[in-house]
């Protein structure tokens, strides 16, 4: 009888360790693999905060349209394009488009904290003034070197010089949302925070099973000695 508790006694506590350590092996793994997912959306973040960077100045470039009507011929307007920099830093080479024609007008640079004001040419009937910057389309070198196309809603498109010399376009960025306008955003949904909250408890939880566990064992020893006592 005695052979049999200790024998029984022996595969409880050698259960017990496997389980301890089977345990601890996942406890491991998932940290090994929380840490990958950590080091990933970090490496994410320095890229976007890279990409950010890199359009910031590019962002604050403004382009407006105005039109006056002619005091001296009724229905005659005039019409102008504005570029605003209210950057640190100037931009250079100028140049811009009207419904796919080039305007001759735009050219040069634009200082920073300063503006210039080009003439546009007529739209064509039936385009009414609020909609003229559909059609405009700016190109501007930054104080990087980087060449930039923005059209009349705010995108930006990075410019790649390729070996004929001819411009590559990359994909439509948006302009980078500066702390002013971030204010009048939408409170951020929290499904974000209740995500954190379990993730935080999983390693807890895992805790609390391995001290279960433990505790299991010991209770099964002391049987184990009452009984061979």
């Amino acid at each position: 009888m005695t052979g049999i508790v200790i024998s029984a006694f022996s595969s409880l506590v050698a259960l017990g360790a496997l389980i301890v350590s089977f345990l601890a092996h996942r406890h491991q793994v998932a940290r090994g693999v929380a840490l990958d997912v950590r080091e990933r959306a970090l490496e994410a973040r320095e890229k976007e905060a890279e990409r950010r960077e890199r359009r910031m100045q590019a962002s604050m470039i403004e382009i407006r349209h105005s039109s006056n009507g002619s005091p001296l011929h009724e229905g005659w307007v005039t019409h102008r394009l504005e570029i605003l920099n209210p950057s640190n830093q100037p931009i250079t080479d100028l140049s811009a488009t009207y419904n796919g024609e080039a305007v001759a007008d735009v050219s040069g640079s634009l200082n920073s904290g300063s503006t210039r004001v080009f003439p546009l040419p007529p739209p064509e009937s039936g385009i009414p003034a609020y909609m003229v910057l559909q059609y405009v389309t700016v190109f501007f070198t930054d104080a990087a070197g980087m060449r930039w196309r923005r059209d009349g809603a705010g995108g930006l498109w990075r410019g790649v010089l390729m070996p004929d010399s001819e411009w590559r376009w990359t994909d439509r960025e948006e302009p980078v949302i500066t702390p002013s306008m971030a204010n009048d955003l939408p409170v951020a949904h929290r499904g974000g925070s209740t995500h954190q909250t379990a993730a935080a408890e999983t390693p807890r939880q895992r805790r609390a099973l391995l001290l279960w566990v433990a505790a299991l064992v010991a209770v099964l020893a002391l049987l184990a000695v009452l009984l061979l006592s």
